[in-house]
């Protein structure tokens, strides 16, 4: 029997382990607490998607004259959507890549209106390669059935999400309690059976879901309500983003019916409180909130522990070819979090009243790092995707030179800001390291709107951060808003043609357009009369509250707006498009931009912040050996080989700096390489400092950080 047993309930990405359970198993196991934890929504998906889940789907149909002539066209391919799935599904869990071939074969699998609007499966070929395609094809495969599944099982069906739609901002729980009173459909009966075998394997005394995500909600009550009826002895926690943001101000008891304890925000201390029976923190019971201040801080979360979870059924999918907006869905990433909260925490449209936001606390990049080695053996994956707020530069630096001091071999990627700490230098430093891509709010995209909304950085900032990444191979995706409070129609024809021109100087790989939502505990929602808006409604819901709805004159359709938006970032992601007027991609009449053509090819001649001397930058060598020659130094890298001219005394000069800066325990700082170099030459140092000799070194691997 277990202490506790931790939950994802369905449906989440399913090619990953959300990290939630995975950081409260390692904090409770580190306290002698028996924690462990399951992955119900990757179980689950593996379930629907087998040959004997679609036979019975197939068999339980029964198709009339009002069917649509897509769900009529798969049901009439059932027999093959029978016999491939299997084989589709081996190949997407990694088992077999020799199934490729087979999947990017003409009449291997059995196609529907997802695969409608793809070219050619050769054209796909040329530009993803076989793997990439068969995984391209078999995601399209997915959606078809995915597509039946909503038709005939459950309309509230997704891949990574469950009856969102009916759970999103819900006024009153008594909405929720009618669905839970319908009969269990096929997939709710799936899962469960899932959960019966949990709770029969751990027989935990308690059992805690992480609820990240409106999209996961429901099943977790589903589960709650199940685990009370039929095991009424344990208790149940519900936690997470959903209930941390959505539930704060609740005063309707009804969910009382499928838990026992709703926790909010961290989840570490008081989920502890519970097991032991003490105090609790901020945590909501049948009888009230429960509000008593305790932190534990980020050292003490610890590190993340992924045991128990089924390695062997997390599948990837591709639903984009763009190689960068994939990453999401593609690969088994070790999801971590270097800091807790957000460095910047000022954005005016982040909820950064609570403490998930606003309460800042790191680790050691040498803790870190170390964590990272525990979760590599863990999981048997050396990849990492950071899902911090945003990961501050001076954190990544110092993660970097620690990855690149023990010599790992990590890929990973993360989420900034676009600011100018992103120096060139510091970009290749994380490349070196192994970062591979970032994602960064631009937001607006106008720097007004950008002013008004607190974000601290501009479009001219952002597009050098941007260059150095780029030129540093490391992938850029950027998050954009449009609907922001005084946000005009010309405000946001000018931020796309910003976008435009960013995606043709090749600064951004993907990016995404979000609405803007005013929400209770962001700056925008507490004081919306800053931002010309007033707010509609001062009464809470007896239920969920999160977003709020706020009236202002607008003058022009926002849905309009966003499907032009859509559009044009479609194109824009395919490399099409990028000459075309940004005015056109609307269906409505729309001004033209007034963004000179010019604007980011201007910034991106700008100087960069790296090539200015500073006395207590430090200098690190990330090139190879380095010999002295008759005419100087000779640097040799993993693809290349120069001799750059130096003076005799110059080059031994360099000869030992460079050994020093090769050898990361090594801190050497400018100012006392400048007072070494007085040893070797009458010169001062920033004569050599400002040679094209010194910028050649530079891009042989001598950073200035």
């Amino acid at each position: 029997m277990c202490k506790i047993l931790l939950i994802t309930p369905p449906f989440l990405q399913p090619n990953t382990p959300y990290p939630a359970t995975a950081y409260l198993k390692g904090y409770l196991a580190a306290r002698g607490i028996d924690a462990r934890q399951a992955d119900l929504s990757v179980e689950v998906l593996n379930d629907i998607f087998s040959s004997e889940f679609l036979k019975d789907v197939f068999d339980n149909f029964a198709p009339d004259d009002e069917t649509e002539d897509n769900i009529m066209r798969i049901y009439s391919l059932r027999r093959d959507y029978i016999s491939t799935i299997d084989v589709v599904m081996r190949f997407l869990r990694g088992e077999d890549a020799t199934l490729a071939s087979l999947i990017c074969s003409a009449d291997f699998l059995p196609q529907a209106s997802r695969f409608d609007a793809i070219a050619d499966v050769a054209e796909i070929f040329g530009s993803m390669g076989q793997q990439d395609c068969a995984k391209y094809l078999a995601t399209l495969y997915l959606q078809d059935i995915s597509d039946f599944i909503r038709a005939t099982v459950s309309e509230d069906f997704e891949i990574v999400k469950y009856a969102e739609s009916l759970t999103l901002s819900v006024p009153e729980y008594s909405k929720i309690q009618q669905i839970l009173n319908q009969p269990f459909n096929a997939i709710e009966q799936l899962m469960c059976r899932r959960l019966r075998e949990k709770m029969e394997q751990y027989e935990p005394e308690y059992v805690g879901f992480s609820v990240p995500f409106p999209g996961n909600l429901l099943a977790a009550l589903r589960c709650g309500r199940y685990i009370k009826t039929n095991f009424p002895t344990v208790k149940v926690l519900i936690g997470g983003g959903y209930p941390t943001t959505e539930l704060r101000n609740m005063t309707d008891d009804g969910i009382f019916g499928c838990t026992d304890y709703v926790v909010l925000d961290d989840g570490e201390l008081a989920t502890e409180r519970i097991l032991a029976g003490g105090e609790l923190i901020h945590t909501y019971t049948a009888e009230g909130y429960h509000d008593n201040s305790a932190t534990v801080s980020h050292e003490e979360r610890g590190c993340p522990d992924f045991s128990d979870l089924p390695f062997d059924k997390y599948f990837s999918l591709c639903e984009i070819t763009n190689p960068m907006h994939r990453l999401w869905s593609d690969g088994r990433w070790n999801k971590m979090i270097l800091a807790h909260g957000c460095y910047w925490a000022k954005c005016a449209f982040c909820d950064t009243e609570l403490d998930y936001i606003r309460c800042f606390d790191s680790v050691k990049a040498e803790t870190f790092v170390d964590w990272m080695e525990l979760v590599a053996v863990q999981t048997g994956s050396y990849g990492f995707h950071f899902v911090d707020e945003a990961a501050s530069p001076k954190l990544l630096k110092e993660i970097s030179l620690e990855i690149l001091r023990r010599g790992l071999k990590f890929s990973w990627w993360t989420n900034i800001r676009f600011e100018k700490a992103f120096t060139g230098d510091l970009c290749r430093l994380m490349a070196a390291a192994g970062c591979i891509a970032v994602s960064g709010g631009l937001e607006t995209a106008n720097d007004r709107l950008l002013g008004l909304i607190n974000k601290g950085v501009d479009i001219e900032q952002a597009t050098i951060a941007m260059r150095n990444f780029y030129y540093a191979g490391i992938m850029v995706h950027t998050y954009l808003m449009y609907g922001f409070p005084t946000e005009t129609l010309q405000d946001t024809i000018d931020s796309l043609e910003v976008v435009r021109q960013m995606f043709r100087a090749q600064l951004i790989d993907s990016a995404f357009w979000h609405r803007y939502a005013m929400t209770l505990y962001s700056r925008s929602g507490t004081h919306p009369e800053e931002y010309g808006v007033r707010r509609k409604g001062s009464f809470l819901n007896p239920f969920a509250n999160n977003e709020v709805a706020f009236s202002e004159n607008r003058g022009y359709s926002l849905d309009m707006v966003g499907e032009g938006l859509r559009l044009s970032l479609a194109n824009y992601m395919a490399g099409q498009g990028l000459e075309r007027g940004v005015h056109k991609w609307f269906e409505g009449k729309v001004p033209q931009t007034t963004i000179e053509n010019t604007l980011i090819t201007d910034a991106l001649i700008k100087p960069d912040g790296c090539r200015i001397y500073s006395p207590t930058a430090r200098l690190v060598w990330l090139g190879g050996e380095v010999m002295l020659t008759e005419k100087g130094l000779l640097a040799i890298t993993r693809t290349e080989e120069k001799e750059i001219k130096f003076k005799e005394s110059d080059a031994e000069f360099l000869m030992q700096v460079i050994a020093q800066c090769a050898d990361l325990n090594n801190d050497v700082r400018f100012d006392d390489v400048k007072e070494f170099y007085a040893q070797f030459s009458e010169e001062p140092f920033l004569v050599l400092y400002h040679s094209k000799q010194w910028d050649i070194l530079r891009k042989m691997g001598l950073l200035q950080i």
